[in-house]
C-alpha cells in the first residue's frame, strides 16, 4: 500500500490499546502529533464514559500534563462496571463519538483480560505492550497492522490461509453419510399433540411506559408474532380482541396483559428470524417494521429495503464488524453504512452518525440514531441491502453495490 494511503487510513482508523503501562511511562510511548492534532488517552474505570452523550463538548475532558497535544479520561476510585445493558450502550457510543474528534485515541488495559472491556479491546485495530515498542514508535506499528489487514485476499492467498478447512471436511466425511434408521416405536410415534401442548405461548405482559401509545403496542406485537406489516384495521381488531380502542386511557407505569395476535400469514415461520434481525439492530424493545420491500409493480410504489419504526433517538446497532462509510441527501437523510467483504447494509434517516468514513466497526456497536432526516413521516430508519459488486448501480464511501431484498440477504447469512 502507498504511504499517503495508510497515512489517510491511519487518521481515521486511530482507536488502538495499550497493556499495563504504568502512568510514569505513557509519556514516551504515546505519539507526538503534529499539525494541531489532539491525541485521547481513556483509562476505562470512569463513570462519565457510561452516560448518555457525556463528552458532547470535549473541551470538559483534562490535559494529559505529562504528554504535549494529549487530553485524558482519568480512572475514579472505587469503580466498578456497570451490569445495566444501557450503560454499555452508552459507553460504545461516547467512545463512538470521540473517535471523530480526536486524531488518536488510546485505551489503557489491565495486564490481564476482563471479560466486561473484551468488546472494547476487540475494536482496537491492535494493543501494544511496553516490548512492542522498544524497536518502533505506535504510528509505524499501527501503519503496519493496517497494512496487514488490507493484504490482497489473491486465489493462492486464501488457498493456503484455509486448506486446513479442506482436511477438516474430509476427516468428517464419513459422518455427514446418511444411514436408515431402525424403525422402533419411538421413531414411529406421532408427536403433534406433544408439540401442541408444550408450545403454547402464554400473554404479553407489559408495563406502559411514558411516550408510548397502545398503536406503538399493538402494531409491535403484531409483527413479532405475525410477521405482518399492521394496518389500521387489524390494529383496531387487536385492540378490540383484548377490550381495548386506540382511545383507552393507560397510564405511565400501568400494567397491560394482552392476548397474543393471531393474524393469519402462511410465511409467517420461514420469514420470523428476518424479522426479529432486523428489529433487533435498534435499542428499543417495540420495534416494528413498517414496510417491506418490493420492486416497483402497477399496484405499489417502489421500496428498496424495509422501513423500522422506533423512537426518535434510539441507538442503531451494527449488524457485523466490517467498515462505515457515510453519504447524504435530500431524499435518504444521513445514511451510514456497514460493509466487509462481499456485502453491507445501508441505513437512512438518522438523527445522528458516530462513525467516518473509513473506520473499523465492531459487531453490536452503535452506529448511528434514528431519526427523520430526509423525506421521512416519522421517526424511523430505512435498511437498503446489498451485494458488493465493481458493476453495483449504487455505491456509498468508495464501495460500490446492487440493492436485494434485506430478507433474501438474512437467508444467505445465516
Amino acid at each position: 500500500m502507498k504511504k499517503t494511503t495508510l497515512d489517510a487510513i491511519l487518521d481515521k482508523a486511530c482507536f488502538f490499546g495499550l497493556r499495563s503501562f504504568k502512568r510514569e511511562t505513557l509519556a514516551t510511548a504515546l505519539p507526538k502529533l503534529q499539525d494541531g492534532k489532539t491525541g485521547l488517552l481513556i483509562e476505562l474505570k470512569n463513570n462519565s464514559l457510561f452516560e448518555r452523550n457525556a463528552f458532547a463538548d470535549t473541551s470538559i475532558i483534562p490535559d494529559f500534563k505529562e504528554k504535549e497535544n494529549w487530553k485524558i479520561i482519568p480512572s475514579e476510585l472505587d469503580f466498578e462496571y456497570p451490569s445495566e445493558k444501557e450503560k454499555w450502550v452508552n459507553c460504545y457510543a461516547n467512545i463512538s463519538m470521540l473517535k471523530r474528534k480526536f486524531a488518536r485515541i488510546t485505551v489503557l488495559l489491565p495486564q490481564e483480560k476482563n471479560d466486561a472491556i473484551a468488546g472494547i479491546e476487540n475494536s482496537c485495530v491492535a494493543v501494544f505492550s511496553e516490548s512492542d515498542l522498544q524497536k518502533a514508535e505506535i504510528n509505524d506499528l499501527l501503519k503496519l497492522k493496517i497494512a496487514e489487514m488490507n493484504i490482497l485476499q489473491t486465489p493462492l492467498f486464501l488457498s493456503a490461509k484455509y486448506a486446513w478447512i479442506f482436511t477438516v471436511l474430509l476427516c468428517a466425511l464419513p459422518f455427514f453419510i446418511a444411514t436408515k434408521p431402525t424403525e422402533e416405536v419411538s421413531n414411529l410415534r406421532n408427536i403433534t399433540n406433544d408439540v401442541q401442548k408444550y408450545s403454547e405461548k402464554g400473554d404479553i405482559v407489559h408495563v406502559f411506559k411514558s411516550g408510548e401509545s397502545l398503536k406503538q403496542i399493538a402494531r409491535f406485537a403484531i409483527g413479532k408474532y405475525n410477521t405482518l406489516v399492521s394496518t389500521e384495521a387489524m390494529i383496531k381488531e387487536y385492540l378490540k380482541s383484548n377490550e381495548l380502542s386506540l382511545d383507552s386511557k393507560i397510564n405511565p407505569g400501568d400494567t397491560l396483559r394482552l392476548k397474543l395476535p393471531t393474524f393469519n400469514n402462511p410465511h409467517h415461520k420461514s420469514a420470523q428470524g428476518a424479522w426479529i434481525y432486523f428489529t433487533g439492530l435498534l435499542n428499543d424493545s417495540l420495534a416494528y417494521i413498517t414496510e417491506l420491500y418490493n420492486v416497483k409493480n402497477a399496484n405499489m410504489r417502489r421500496h428498496d429495503g424495509i422501513d423500522v419504526g422506533a423512537s426518535s433517538g434510539t441507538r442503531i446497532l451494527a449488524p457485523f464488524s466490517g467498515t462505515a462509510w457515510t453519504m447524504e441527501d435530500t431524499r435518504g437523510g444521513l445514511m451510514i453504512a456497514v460493509a466487509r467483504e462481499k456485502d453491507l447494509l445501508v441505513f437512512m434517516h438518522c438523527e445522528q452518525r458516530f462513525y467516518l468514513n473509513g473506520q473499523a466497526v465492531m459487531e453490536g456497536d452503535p452506529i448511528a440514531s434514528v431519526g427523520t432526516s430526509g423525506h421521512t413521516t416519522g421517526p424511523h430508519v430505512h435498511i437498503t441491502a446489498g451485494k458488493i459488486t465493481p458493476k453495483g448501480e449504487r455505491s456509498i464511501g468508495n464501495v460500490r453495490y446492487s440493492v436485494i431484498d434485506p430478507f433474501e440477504w438474512y437467508k444467505e447469512i445465516i
